[in-house]
């Protein structure tokens, strides 16, 4: 029986070796969770201050409908004090003149507008006594150009 004690020892001597090798290592400390930071950004837009074309407007095409400034002559104008009663005569046709002197008229439209009007690309924007100020609007630029008008008594073609 002492060789029987003797496996039982053995054999229990070697199966809480590992159970003790177990309990004897350290076991390493929980780690603690990760702490999640929120941050919200947020995707900040600029425009730019000048004004664009509108992209859903077909190119060249005029709100106000008319002929388009390089059509345009000055052919007259009646001046008034009062700034908003004054009337600039513009025209698609025009006067022709001959070296003999003779005044034969180019056939066309003509248009009476007042300071604020709008025809085609041109919006007159003051008339004076001897010239127009206009802004002629291209592909949404705006420019502003002086029509000057030179009436017979200053030298002008009659």
């Amino acid at each position: 029986m002492t060789t029987r004690r003797f496996v039982m020892l053995t054999v229990a001597s070697a199966l809480a070796l590992p159970l003790a090798a177990e309990a004897n290592a350290q076991t390493p400390p929980p780690r603690p969770a990760p702490e999640t930071e929120l941050v919200f950004e947020r995707e900040v837009f600029q425009y730019p201050s000048f004004t664009r074309r509108n992209p859903f407007r077909p190119l060249g095409v005029d709100d106000g409908g008319g002929p388009r400034f390089e059509r345009l002559s000055l052919i007259g104008i009646m001046y008034s004090p009062d700034a908003s009663s004054s009337v600039a005569v513009l025209s698609t046709g025009g006067v022709a003149v001959a070296e003999d002197g003779t005044i034969s008229a180019i056939p066309g439209d003509s248009f009476y507008l007042k300071p604020g009007e709008r025809i085609g690309n041109t919006t007159i924007v003051q008339i004076r006594r001897d010239a127009v100020i206009v802004d002629v609007e291209v592909f949404d630029a705006v420019e502003r150009v002086t029509m000057n008008f030179v009436s017979r008594r200053e030298g002008g073609t009659p």
